[in-house]
């Protein structure tokens, strides 16, 4: 982009009185570099040319031969190259608003630096030239308005300014909204403290932040917007205020929620069929046994009566897993230390793995790996994972365990050398009583598969039949 504006310069002729040639060239090569590469560096040169020509005035006392600097010009050009950039696809309308952000930041600098008089003779005499420059940004001004939802903050995230579309969304009027905390304001406690960490974070580094927000508004409604947030920097690289570009989304929201229940609603249904299949069994046992027991006694009445027992432990276990799934209990999200959980996880489930012959390796990180989760559920899910890579291996054998980080997540692998599975089993692994195990039910994995969701994690496994199954689940960082 940096050559395309620097020849843009040269085919729009941009040669004025106002403008020495090297003065020219040398800012748009300066703009470009900006835009591009480093604005630091840009802020420097202009520095260095002010210096050099303050010199030259002071030296032969004819303060007119300076060059001028007609920002005016500048923005034309650039306005000219932008809209060229975006028809050919060099640069998406998306980035246009920092694009402006970043370069008349610049031109303003250089121009205050150069000549502020000059400045001040524009705006009492402006050309028809500069007319037009004012009038594009008036209209981009007004785009922005009518098409979106739109609010400026301060540093400190005290609403500035808040357009009509905003005013409507929110049921607040303009003077209600000036000066508030725009966060605290419109806050509809869905969002946890993380996530508004990360906006904050990601505005004070000059960086723009994208993704969905609820909200409520004045009446108590929540809405739903698509949010851009762009950061303005001042020439120390320091946010000084942004602005906030939003969309309503509540109805496409409210839609996903619908689907999503009818989801839910479906996935009961087959959850229903299959309780009822799981419970019918032991119950047409206990009911069996039932019926007989009055014709033993002793030892014999006492071993049917267990069987019974382990019947009625077994309809139990199958109710309290399909509750963990369908209702869960209420869960405190904290740091956990995952190297520390899976410590603990290899720990516990060394006897069981040792009484039949598998022995359990880890490779753990020297560093600290933590995450935002709940620790039991986390203790859960490894449990079940290395209780089904046991069963997997009933002549013996080896689980390894591992822990990396691998870009911002945490990413677990569990690796056993067991019977593997077909490709099709591995694509119905985590569906509701789908087991590969003798007496399974499925519903560990099931629920493992939950927890896992609930966490912003993902799960992948790979398996080679007769070679042995991996377990990745990955996590995302505290950060």
């Amino acid at each position: 982009m940096n050559q395309r504006l620097f020849k843009k310069c040269h085919t729009l002729k941009v040669d004025s009185i106002e403008i020495h040639s090297y003065l020219q060239e040398s800012f748009f090569h300066c703009l470009g570099e900006a835009l591009c590469v480093d604005e630091k560096k840009a802020f420097e040169k202009i520095s260095v040319w002010s210096a050099m020509l303050l010199n030259r005035a002071t030296q032969f006392d004819a303060l007119p031969e300076i060059p001028l600097f007609p920002d005016h010009l500048y923005r034309s050009v650039l306005f000219t190259f932008m809209e060229e950039e975006i028809n050919h696809n060099h640069i998406p309308p998306a980035h246009l608003i920092q694009i402006v952000k970043r370069a008349d930041c610049l031109i303003h600098y250089a121009s205050t630096f150069f000549v502020p008089s000059h400045f001040e003779l524009l705006h009492d005499s402006p050309d028809e030239e500069s007319k037009i420059t004012l009038g594009e940004l008036c209209d981009l001004m007004g785009a922005l308005k009518e098409a979106t939802i739109l609010t400026i903050t301060d540093k400190d995230d005290n609403i500035k300014y808040a357009n009509d579309k905003f005013c409507q969304i929110t049921k607040y009027s303009s003077e209600e909204l000036i000066g508030q905390n725009h966060a605290q304001l419109l806050s509809s406690s869905f969002h946890n403290d993380i996530f508004f960490r990360d906006i904050r974070a990601a505005i004070k580094g000059g960086r723009v932040w994208k993704g969905d927000i609820c909200n409520k508004a004045k009446d108590g409604s929540i809405y739903w917007v698509d949010t851009t947030i762009v950061p303005f920097l001042d020439s120390k690289g320091e946010t000084y205020q942004h602005i906030a570009i939003q969309h309503d989304i509540t109805e496409q929201k409210n839609t996903e929620n619908m689907l999503h229940k009818t989801e839910q609603l479906s996935m009961v249904g087959e959850l229903a069929a299959g309780i009822a299949h799981e419970i019918r069994n032991p119950l047409t046992t206990i009911r069996g046994f039932v019926q007989i027991l009055d014709s033993f006694t002793g030892d014999r009445r006492f071993q049917y009566s267990k069987v019974i027992l382990d019947e009625i432990d077994r309809i139990n276990f199958i109710v309290s897993e399909f509750m963990v799934f369908a209702k869960p209990h209420t869960v405190h999200f904290s740091v956990c230390n995952m190297i520390a959980i899976l410590k603990s996880v290899s720990h516990l489930m060394e006897p069981e793995a040792a009484l039949k012959n598998v022995k359990i390796t880890h490779d753990f990180s020297n560093c600290d790996i933590v995450i935002y989760g709940e620790k039991n559920q986390l203790t859960q899910v490894f449990m079940n994972m290395i209780k089904n890579s046991i069963d997997a291996l009933p002549d013996g054998g080896q689980i390894k365990l591992s822990i990396k980080l691998r870009d911002n997540e945490a990413l677990v692998t569990i690796q056993d050398n067991g019977l593997g599975m077909t490709e099709e089993q591995v694509n119905k692994i985590g569906e509701p009583f789908y087991t590969t195990k003798a007496g399974g039910n499925g519903l560990g994995l099931m629920v493992s598969y939950k927890i896992i969701d609930n966490h912003h994690g993902r799960i992948m496994v790979e398996s080679e039949l007769n070679k042995g199954t991996t377990f990745l689940i990955s996590f995302p960082l505290l950060k």
